[in-house]
């Protein structure tokens, strides 16, 4: 059934390239939610936690790369590192390198309103990129917490992320398009009682030009008692743009077995104004965890994906015991 639309917190005042700022801020209302799943025991969630800790490298093919799957060790700001306090504006408006602070304290959120941004081994609240045109930012080795925030802690367009560990707001890494996901580590969204979230590790509403490798994709919230809670790993819809050059290589899909639908909507939703034909949507070489069900979500691993879509290939995905994951 369908879902109530989670209350929001106004936007900022600044330009986003849709309609109107209000369009693209209303991602939560996506319907994807298994209306069938229900506040889950403590026995659950407790058998989820341990399935979403780092998992043991398996024992089959994937034990090599099990091992170095992004994580505490090799995600964020480095253990150790004496970060001082951030002076800046929190609206960048001309080409920056920013390295080593700590910008929690000053900042809510950092605006990224120019090209050229490069962010490394800091700590930050929400990186908002929602301006559009040339505006650009890359982040390297740094954690950032979106905090309470009711969308992406990282969101936007023209947004690259390197061994970044990104936890709270409602999805850890929104995509509107021209996006690269690299060795990091997306977990532990917001989820707050009372309100109807649909949360994701990464998630685009419509865009192009994205790539995901090598990522810990994890939505880790479970259902609460207002039908809030996950809807994917990894989420792709139609809603405001096609669904165009994707490139999901390589990535960990962490199990959710009673707070999750599918760990992977794969684009396909006919019912959305630009979801009937999502294009070169490459899925290829990952790795699926089986969690306590066996099926890494409440209903199966991925759903959504179209074959016979023009460009689209899904190739070598398997379980973590090495058995082939078929598309659905």
């Amino acid at each position: 059934m369908p879902h109530p639309t989670p209350r929001r917190r106004p936007l900022p005042t600044f330009r986003i390239r849709r309609s109107a700022a209000a369009a693209l801020a209303t991602v939560a209302a996506i319907t994807v939610l298994p209306t069938a799943l229900t506040v889950a025991p403590a026995s659950a969630r407790t058998a989820v936690a341990a399935a979403q800790a780092p998992a043991a490298a398996p024992a089959t093919a994937h034990r090599k790369a099990g091992a170095a799957w992004p994580g505490k060790h090799n995600t964020g700001v480095p253990a150790g590192l004496k970060l001082r306090a951030y002076t800046g504006s929190c609206t960048i408006t001309r080409p920056t390198t920013i390295i080593g602070v700590d910008a929690t304290r000053r900042c809510d959120a950092i605006l990224v309103r120019a090209p050229g941004v490069e962010i490394r081994r800091s700590l930050l609240p929400r990186v908002d990129a929602t301006d559009g045109g040339d505006s650009a930012v890359t982040l390297i080795r740094s954690t950032v917490d979106g905090g309470r925030w009711s969308d992406g802690a990282i969101w936007g367009y023209n947004i690259t992320a390197r061994r970044v560990e990104v936890t709270g707001a409602q999805h850890s890494f929104h995509c509107a398009g021209n996006c690269r996901v690299i060795r990091s580590w997306l977990h532990a969204q917001y989820n707050p009682a009372g309100e109807s979230y649909h949360n994701n590790a990464f998630i685009s509403n419509g865009g192009s030009r994205m790539v995901l490798r090598h990522n810990r994709l994890a939505c880790t919230p479970q259902v609460n008692s207002t039908d809030g809670g996950c809807t994917a790993d990894l989420s792709l819809f139609g809603d405001f743009d096609p669904i165009r050059h994707v490139r999901v290589i390589h990535n960990l899909f962490v199990a959710n077995s009673t707070g999750i639908s599918y760990c992977m909507h794969a684009g396909y939703n006919p019912d959305k104004p630009h979801g009937d034909d999502p294009s070169y949507v490459v899925v290829k070489d990952n790795v699926f965890q089986r969690g306590t069900n066996r099926k890494c979500g409440v209903w199966g691993p991925v759903t959504s994906f179209r074959r016979s879509g023009v460009g689209n290939e899904w190739t070598g995905n398997r379980w973590e015991d090495g058995r082939v994951v078929r598309s659905q």
